[in-house]
Protein backbone atom coordinates (compact mmCIF):
# COMPACT_ATOMS: atom_id res chain seq x y z
CA UNK A 1 0.00 0.00 0.00
CA UNK A 2 1.34 3.03 -0.85
CA UNK A 3 1.67 6.34 1.35
CA UNK A 4 0.24 8.51 -1.22
CA UNK A 5 -2.68 7.81 -3.21
CA UNK A 6 -2.25 6.85 -7.08
CA UNK A 7 -2.47 9.96 -8.94
CA UNK A 8 -1.58 12.50 -6.27
CA UNK A 9 -0.09 15.85 -7.15
CA UNK A 10 3.19 16.99 -5.71
CA UNK A 11 4.44 19.93 -5.03
CA UNK A 12 7.58 20.42 -7.26
CA UNK A 13 9.46 21.80 -4.92
CA UNK A 14 9.61 19.31 -2.32
CA UNK A 15 13.01 18.62 -1.81
CA UNK A 16 14.37 16.86 1.50
CA UNK A 17 17.01 18.01 3.37
CA UNK A 18 18.63 20.34 0.71
CA UNK A 19 18.20 23.12 -0.53
CA UNK A 20 18.64 25.23 -3.94
CA UNK A 21 21.70 27.31 -5.29
CA UNK A 22 20.83 30.59 -7.23
CA UNK A 23 23.39 32.86 -8.21
CA UNK A 24 22.30 35.84 -10.12
CA UNK A 25 18.95 35.04 -9.97
CA UNK A 26 18.62 31.92 -11.44
CA UNK A 27 18.11 28.49 -9.48
CA UNK A 28 21.08 26.52 -10.86
CA UNK A 29 20.89 23.28 -8.76
CA UNK A 30 19.99 21.04 -6.07
CA UNK A 31 22.17 21.02 -3.05
CA UNK A 32 22.65 18.57 -0.13
CA UNK A 33 24.86 18.41 2.73
CA UNK A 34 24.79 22.00 3.53
CA UNK A 35 26.79 24.07 6.35
CA UNK A 36 26.16 27.69 6.25
CA UNK A 37 28.72 29.02 8.54
CA UNK A 38 28.76 32.69 10.40
CA UNK A 39 32.39 33.21 12.01
CA UNK A 40 33.60 36.02 13.99
CA UNK A 41 36.16 36.09 16.92
CA UNK A 42 35.99 38.46 19.88
CA UNK A 43 38.70 40.89 21.44
CA UNK A 44 38.96 41.37 25.29
CA UNK A 45 39.72 45.84 25.83
CA UNK A 46 41.98 45.83 29.08
CA UNK A 47 43.07 48.83 30.96
CA UNK A 48 46.93 48.89 30.86
CA UNK A 49 47.92 47.38 34.99
CA UNK A 50 43.92 46.48 35.60
CA UNK A 51 43.03 42.58 35.23
CA UNK A 52 39.49 43.21 34.46
CA UNK A 53 38.13 44.35 31.05
CA UNK A 54 37.24 48.07 30.49
CA UNK A 55 34.37 46.92 28.50
CA UNK A 56 32.75 43.51 27.65
CA UNK A 57 33.92 41.27 24.84
CA UNK A 58 33.17 42.67 20.99
CA UNK A 59 32.61 40.84 18.00
CA UNK A 60 35.34 41.05 15.53
CA UNK A 61 36.34 39.71 12.00
CA UNK A 62 33.30 38.43 11.03
CA UNK A 63 33.35 36.11 7.92
CA UNK A 64 30.34 34.74 6.39
CA UNK A 65 30.46 31.44 4.05
CA UNK A 66 28.44 28.13 2.88
CA UNK A 67 29.83 24.62 1.83
CA UNK A 68 27.78 21.89 0.21
CA UNK A 69 27.67 19.27 -2.63
CA UNK A 70 25.76 20.27 -6.09
CA UNK A 71 23.14 17.02 -6.92
CA UNK A 72 23.53 17.43 -10.69
CA UNK A 73 26.19 18.79 -13.13
CA UNK A 74 25.27 22.08 -14.37
CA UNK A 75 27.32 23.65 -17.16
CA UNK A 76 26.58 27.67 -15.90
CA UNK A 77 28.23 26.22 -12.86
CA UNK A 78 31.68 25.62 -14.69
CA UNK A 79 32.06 29.34 -16.06
CA UNK A 80 31.45 30.65 -12.28
CA UNK A 81 33.72 28.05 -10.82
CA UNK A 82 36.48 28.71 -13.60
CA UNK A 83 35.71 32.28 -15.04
CA UNK A 84 35.17 32.07 -18.97
CA UNK A 85 34.54 29.17 -21.67
CA UNK A 86 35.33 29.52 -25.35
CA UNK A 87 33.87 27.31 -28.46
CA UNK A 88 36.50 24.76 -28.96
CA UNK A 89 35.67 22.39 -31.90
CA UNK A 90 32.56 20.38 -31.02
CA UNK A 91 32.33 21.39 -27.53
CA UNK A 92 33.58 24.88 -24.96
CA UNK A 93 36.83 25.00 -23.26
CA UNK A 94 37.04 26.17 -19.47
CA UNK A 95 39.68 28.20 -18.53
CA UNK A 96 40.97 29.54 -15.01
CA UNK A 97 41.02 33.51 -15.09
CA UNK A 98 42.48 35.64 -12.87
CA UNK A 99 40.20 37.56 -12.53
CA UNK A 100 38.15 37.86 -9.09
CA UNK A 101 34.53 37.64 -10.09
CA UNK A 102 31.79 38.95 -7.26
CA UNK A 103 28.62 37.66 -7.79
CA UNK A 104 25.90 40.05 -7.80
CA UNK A 105 23.10 37.53 -6.12
CA UNK A 106 24.14 34.32 -4.29
CA UNK A 107 21.79 32.52 -2.38
CA UNK A 108 20.77 28.42 -0.44
CA UNK A 109 17.21 28.50 -0.06
CA UNK A 110 16.49 25.65 2.48
CA UNK A 111 13.39 24.13 3.18
CA UNK A 112 12.92 23.58 6.90
CA UNK A 113 12.01 20.29 8.67
CA UNK A 114 10.78 19.12 5.12
CA UNK A 115 7.46 21.27 4.96
CA UNK A 116 7.38 23.40 2.13
CA UNK A 117 5.57 26.28 3.51
CA UNK A 118 8.75 26.78 5.38
CA UNK A 119 11.68 28.70 3.80
CA UNK A 120 14.94 30.04 5.13
CA UNK A 121 17.18 31.82 2.38
CA UNK A 122 20.86 32.18 2.78
CA UNK A 123 21.66 35.48 0.72
CA UNK A 124 25.28 36.44 0.72
CA UNK A 125 26.84 39.86 -0.10
CA UNK A 126 29.60 40.18 -2.29
CA UNK A 127 30.38 36.27 -2.58
CA UNK A 128 32.96 34.86 -4.72
CA UNK A 129 32.98 30.49 -5.44
CA UNK A 130 35.68 29.71 -3.44
CA UNK A 131 38.21 26.01 -2.30
CA UNK A 132 38.30 23.35 -4.87
CA UNK A 133 36.13 22.18 -7.31
CA UNK A 134 35.83 18.56 -6.48
CA UNK A 135 33.55 16.80 -9.31
CA UNK A 136 32.51 13.19 -8.29
CA UNK A 137 31.22 10.72 -11.59
CA UNK A 138 29.46 8.12 -10.13
CA UNK A 139 28.01 4.75 -11.55
CA UNK A 140 25.38 4.40 -9.29
CA UNK A 141 24.29 8.00 -8.51
CA UNK A 142 24.23 11.30 -10.40
CA UNK A 143 27.39 13.48 -10.75
CA UNK A 144 27.82 15.84 -7.74
CA UNK A 145 30.24 18.26 -7.02
CA UNK A 146 31.38 19.73 -3.84
CA UNK A 147 31.82 23.86 -3.45
CA UNK A 148 32.14 26.72 -1.23
CA UNK A 149 31.10 30.37 -1.13
CA UNK A 150 33.02 33.17 0.87
CA UNK A 151 31.22 36.30 1.63
CA UNK A 152 31.58 39.87 2.79
CA UNK A 153 28.33 39.49 4.60
CA UNK A 154 24.92 37.21 4.99
CA UNK A 155 21.09 37.88 5.17
CA UNK A 156 19.31 35.28 6.58
CA UNK A 157 15.48 35.76 4.70
CA UNK A 158 12.81 33.55 6.39
CA UNK A 159 8.84 32.39 5.86
CA UNK A 160 6.33 30.77 7.47
CA UNK A 161 8.53 30.07 11.01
Amino acid sequence: MPILATGTTLPTNIVFNSGIFNINGTDLAVLQDITVTLNWSTKEIRALGSLKMVTAPKRSTFKAGAKGKVKSMNAELFSYFMGSSAVDGSGYAYNVLDGQNVLSICAIKCIVNDDVTKIAEFQFTNATLAGALAIGLKMEDAAENDFEIQAQDVTLVRSGF
